[in-house]
């Protein structure tokens, strides 16, 4: 009958046995693509005299004569004159059509200038009558119906629910109101 201590003992050989075998599996396999791609693997130097596998620095190549390249040809402390760029041609003349002076154009409308009242709501009676109540930035208070003058600077076009629309007096510009805003 086999302990357990002799079966720990087999398996631990089996193990190094089958590391030992992986090892060699993959220093052949190296060997082999390495002779594949033209090199020789490295190992040992040979004896004196004769070429070792390790390759050596040709210093050969310092005696001929070096490549011509632009890098490191510009000196960082030549200042002088731009060269001076290729001359432009002249614009080319375009002819223009002879005819009536154009229109001028149609003027903008200027914008307003700020409101000083601010839309404090609408007032509504059993007869559908609305009135709607502004206040100025001097705590007055105005009120009006629509297409009436208020405050002898604007007309009411409009009562809505949560805005009004008025028209300053001598423009033709709407302006529109939002509830509690100016």
């Amino acid at each position: 009958m086999v302990t357990r201590t002799q079966q720990g003992a087999a398996g631990a050989v089996l193990a190094l046995g089958l590391v030992a075998a992986f090892y060699v599996w993959a220093r052949s396999g190296t060997t082999s693509t390495a002779s594949a791609a033209g090199t020789a693997p490295p190992g040992p130097a040979g004896p004196v005299g004769t070429e070792p596998d390790v390759p050596r620095i040709d210093l050969g190549r310092l005696e001929s004569p070096k490549a011509r390249s632009g890098a490191g040809r510009r000196d960082l402390f030549d200042f002088g004159v731009a060269p001076t760029p290729p001359p432009t041609p002249p614009p080319a003349i375009v002819a223009t059509p002879v005819g009536p002076p154009l229109p001028p154009p149609a003027p903008t409308p200027t914008p307003l200038p700020p409101l000083t009242v601010r839309y404090v709501g609408a007032i509504e009676d059993k007869r559908g009558l609305k009135v709607a109540v502004f206040l100025t930035d001097k705590e007055e208070v105005l009120t009006g119906q629509a297409g009436q003058l208020v405050g002898n600077r604007f007309r009411i076009v409009r009562i809505g629910l949560e805005s009004v629309d008025i028209q300053e007096v001598g423009s033709e510009q709407t302006r529109r109101i939002p509830l509690g805003g100016k």
